[in-house]
């Protein structure tokens, strides 16, 4: 099945569901990190977690989540738009020193940063991250930085066979609208309390993510707004290379002219190369 974004309300009650299914994309952005086991896990996760909260942005624009973490992994962040474009990463050095082993992670805080479509941040918030559970990460945050109780499911998981492939990777997020009454939330609540474990929505080849949302609203009708297919995406370019060597110093760039050498600058997140020749560094100190 496609990697697939839905969008949907419900008819009667106010609560809004967002569900995200991303195994092809991630696997994808997975190769090209060479990620594997929970590595390529985690990165698939935050994803996720950056698409539901993408979904709800009223702008065009882009969400960039990322969660800090002590241990084996210390990093994990995903951007993405409304349009379902996304791109993820974890450390390279992370990836490679923790290989195929368990990881011992702990975790520490969980920053949102909302994007407008001229990349001016709008909004930065910062919770501290209850669990290594990133639903439970996301709902956290919905409540403290939103104000608004929510309900959230994220998980991934990777082939028994192919550590470096993910047999899925699902999220799903139920808003409660600001005029929910009590009643509207014990709906939600009753939905995720009488939902069987998220693994049993996968049959050993595709992960069932309209069972899944039968499973969310119950008896209740809904209406899907919007369906979208995800996609790996990158903005960066040599021109944004170039500009964020502008935090050389002075005498960093003399250095590496005087040497003539070339830098190999690599994207954290697509890991595209990026050649850049000492004169041109010399045409950014003559900008300066």
């Amino acid at each position: 099945m496609s990697d697939i974004i839905i969008r949907a309300t419900g008819k009667r009650a106010p609560l809004r569901f967002v569900l995200v299914s991303i195994k092809n994309t991630m696997n994808e952005i997975g190769a090209k990190h060479n990620a594997q086991n929970f590595a390529l896990k985690l990165m698939a996760e935050t994803a996720a977690a950056s698409l539901l909260l993408s979904s709800g942005l009223k702008f065009p624009g882009t969400v960039s989540l990322r969660i800090d973490i002590d241990g084996d992994l210390r990093l994990a962040q995903a951007d993405s738009t409304p349009q379902g474009l996304l791109r993820a990463m974890v450390q390279q050095e992370d990836i490679a020193r923790l290989g195929a082993n368990e990881p011992l992670l702990t975790p520490q805080k969980l920053s949102v940063i909302k994007l407008n479509e001229k990349s001016q941040r709008v909004k930065e918030s910062m919770v501290e991250a209850p669990s290594m559970q990133m639903g439970e990460n996301l709902t956290a945050y919905m409540l403290q930085s939103e104000q608004t109780k929510s309900t959230t499911g994220i998980l991934a998981d990777f082939s028994k066979e192919n550590s470096r492939k993910l047999n899925f990777a699902i999220g799903f997020l139920i808003e409660a609208y600001p005029d929910a009454e009590a009643r509207d939330l014990e709906i939600m609540n009753a939905a995720v309390r009488n939902l069987p474990n998220l693994k049993d929505f996968y049959d050993g080849s595709e992960y069932k993510i309209h069972d899944l949302l039968d499973g969310l609203r119950g008896s209740y009708e809904i209406d899907i707004v919007k369906e979208v297919v995800p996609q790996a995406y990158c903005p960066c370019s040599k021109e944004k290379v170039l500009a964020s060597l502008e935090g050389l110093h002075d005498c960093e760039i003399r250095d590496i002219r005087q040497k003539d050498e070339t830098l190999d600058v690599v994207c954290d997140f697509c890991r595209a190369h990026y050649a850049v020749k000492s004169n041109e560094l010399r045409s950014l100190a003559t900008m300066r």
